[in-house]
């Protein structure tokens, strides 16, 4: 596939959210509601990443329905011996507005749904092109590659492809319902949140750090 899919498709697919502008930085924008804590998720990537800082990348924040496809690309090139060919690994998960004009739509990066890589080397609107094994990898799980688009942005990959969502299960504590889940290649993937609660812990989500912990009920005696 060639051409990004629609607004509606993204917002069927991912979620929809309501959001406001932020003063700083220009161009960003804010999540309202529970959108965020429900659907974005931190990865540890298969392969040494580093951003355009030469800082390390250690977590991934990016949607859960594109989690899978994600590793899936990075292990590939790892296992094929082409992670080299990501100099710069340059966000996923950004709640901003395209090009950080506030006058222009929501970026696929404010649902986590896009990767920018190499973002110096291959900048929006340069016909410079990805490394084509590159682009082939992230291909093959589902992304498309924004170097193809009428207006570049050869950085840009996003998913165009609907990831399985897997079979959607209820989740239960005492006969109770709690929350839905999805049964995933035999696991089953829920909220942690809700069923932690229903079971009467405390979770803290340390995003920064990658990290949900529970603190269980015998902790909290």
């Amino acid at each position: 596939m060639k051409a990004p899919r629609d607004r509606r498709w993204v917002k069927r697919t991912f979620g929809e959210f309501a959001w406001r502008d932020r003063k700083r930085p220009r161009g960003a924008v804010e999540i309202l509601g529970d959108w965020e804590r429900e659907n974005i998720i931190s990865l540890r990537p298969p392969v040494a990443l580093a951003d355009g800082r030469g800082r390390p990348v250690s977590r991934i924040r990016c949607h859960r329905l594109i989690a899978g496809p994600l590793q899936r690309a990075l292990a590939e090139l790892g296992r094929a011996g082409l992670s080299h060919l990501i100099n710069t690994f340059d966000g996923c998960f950004v709640a901003r507005h395209m090009c950080w004009d506030p006058r222009r739509p929501l970026s696929r990066h404010s649902w986590g749904i896009a990767v920018d890589l190499n973002a110096r080397l291959f900048p929006y609107g340069s016909r410079e092109r990805q490394d084509a094994r590159l682009v082939r990898v992230f291909e093959r799980q589902g992304f498309v590659w924004g170097g193809r688009w009428r207006t570049p942005d050869p950085m840009h990959f996003e998913m165009a492809e609907p990831p399985d969502p897997g079979r959607q299960v209820s989740i239960l504590v005492d006969e109770e319902h709690v929350s839905d889940g999805r049964l995933e290649e035999g696991t089953v993937v829920a909220p942690v949140r809700k069923v932690a609660e229903a079971l009467g812990c405390v979770v803290e989500a340390r995003l920064e750090e990658g990290e949900v912990v529970i603190h269980s009920m015998k902790r909290g005696k």
